[in-house]
């Protein structure tokens, strides 16, 4: 008798573990419900899109209803969305939102992707036209929409993380006035203070008028501008007349469903799920967004909704509820990301976040961290450029606990290096003595990594 398995949300974990299910379990009846306007969308490519380095919002499209259900056999319904889970009868409450009926649903597994929200802040005139936040296709579609449509010239980035500084990439590429408005002292407050100042010194090269330490009090329409500009206040005492608002303060994860049903609520208000992807109900499945994972470094479950871990631990419900037995092995919260001209990238903690766990000495005294700079190849090479490489370590027996990388070239990859160090327990010695490769027009012999770990081995062990 073939399974029924309803999956709550359409997008990258969803999908990754709708497609394994089916092709695993042909005869299994998959439903996959969407509330949005697409599934399988690149969210990460939308700033690019918007900017015009991509050249249609096509291309970000990953899979399209029409082929989830004809070529992979999956009953994808768009616009419905789940309002309830009954455990206790494995039913789902579903409301059609074109006709407006409602339903239950019956299941045998239930697969929660339900994702994350963006975060709005408490500040007035949110809900004015030309004021917009960035999660969904369906917004880059509405901010482009309102772009080719009024032209705007100027923009207000409220917040100074990774979508945010993205953004005001794209604006600034349309040759848009960009102001970026952060309430912290610093941007990418992921990364520690000490690796950020080039970063700040270069956006504001780029154009990009930077308020640091700055709240925005309020969003008005200006009554006098007949051209319907926004006056942004903030708590500097600017106000700031411009042509539209990004708001970009970060996300929430969508819990309220698994919270309602009774499910086990991690620490960090996400979906508790154990290293199976199984939710506190062992006929419920959990991933993407909306879950946190175990921290490798940290030693505890930590919340970082990332693509990666998303597309991975929708394919490993797949493969659980298909029957296999695969674990997730934990996440580091590896990142990386463009800043004009820049690459920054992070993994693992940052020494702030590693001092401030109370894993590593009650006030951090086991935390070591040095700070580098070297060429990213031979210092003769043509177009050579310099990296920033900090790595984060426990002093008592160097073991790697992150790292943060800033250049101009080469630091997406190297970032991996200690992303692979760390998930295999590795100590700065260890990083020391890799047997990496070499050549004039691609690293150093030593590479910037290494160098960073050879110089933490001086803190080991006393």
């Amino acid at each position: 008798m073939s399974q029924t398995v309803v999956i709550i949300g359409g997008d990258a974990a969803g999908m990754s573990a709708a497609s394994k299910i089916k092709r695993e379990m042909k005869d299994a009846n998959v439903i996959v419900l969407e509330r949005g306007e697409h599934i399988s969308w690149s969210a990460c490519g939308m700033p690019y899109w918007i900017g015009g380095v991509i050249e249609s919002d096509e291309r970000l499209m990953v899979l399209t209803p029409e082929i989830a259900r004809k070529k992979r056999g999956i009953d994808v319904r768009m616009h419905y969305e789940a309002t309830a889970i009954h455990p206790e009868s494995k039913t789902v409450s579903v409301a059609n939102l074109d006709t407006g009926e409602s339903m239950e649903l019956a299941y045998d597994k239930l697969v929660i992707t339900t994702g994350a929200s963006p975060l709005k802040p408490p500040i007035s005139g949110l809900d004015l036209p030309g004021v917009f936040t960035l999660r969904s296709l369906a917004d880059s579609q509405r901010i482009y929409a309102y772009m080719i449509n009024r032209r705007p010239q100027s923009a207000v980035v409220i917040g100074g993380g990774y979508i945010g500084i993205e953004m005001a990439e794209a604006l600034r590429d349309r040759e848009m006035e960009v102001h970026m408005v952060e309430m912290l002292p610093q941007l990418m407050p992921n990364f520690d203070l000490d690796m950020v100042g080039e970063i700040t010194e270069h956006v504001q090269e780029k154009g990009v008028q930077l308020h640091l330490n700055t709240r925005v009090e309020g969003i008005a329409k200006d009554s006098e501008d007949h051209k319907g500009k926004l006056l942004v206040a903030t708590s500097a005492g600017d106000t700031l007349a411009v042509d539209m608002v990004i708001v970009s303060t970060g996300v929430k994860p969508n819990a309220e469903l698994a919270r309602d049903a009774g499910l086990k609520i991690g620490k960090t208000r996400a979906i508790w799920v154990d290293d199976h992807m199984r939710t506190s109900d062992p006929d419920i499945y959990a991933a993407g967004d909306c879950v946190e994972h175990y921290h490798i470094a940290l030693g505890e479950n930590a919340w970082i909704p990332l693509a990666p871990s998303a597309n991975k631990g929708g394919r490993i419900v797949g493969e659980n509820i298909s029957g296999g037995d695969t674990a997730f092995p934990g996440i580091l919260g590896t990142a990386v990301v463009k800043v004009f001209d820049y690459t920054v990238s992070t993994t693992g903690l940052t020494e702030a976040q590693a001092k401030a766990s109370g894993k590593f000495g009650e006030n951090g005294e086991d935390v070591g961290a040095v700070i580098i700079t070297a060429s990213d190849r031979a210092g003769y090479w043509p177009g050579m450029a310099k990296i920033k490489v900090k790595m984060v370590f426990r002093k008592s027996d160097g073991k790697v606990l992150g790292a943060q990388l800033v250049g101009k070239a080469g630091v997406n990859k190297r970032i991996d290096i200690v992303a692979t160090a760390i998930s295999a327990g590795m100590t700065v010695a260890d990083i020391g003595m890799l047997d990496l490769s070499y050549a004039p027009p691609y690293s150093p012999v030593y590479d910037p990594v290494q160098v960073a770990a050879n110089v933490a081995i001086k803190q080991v062990g006393g």
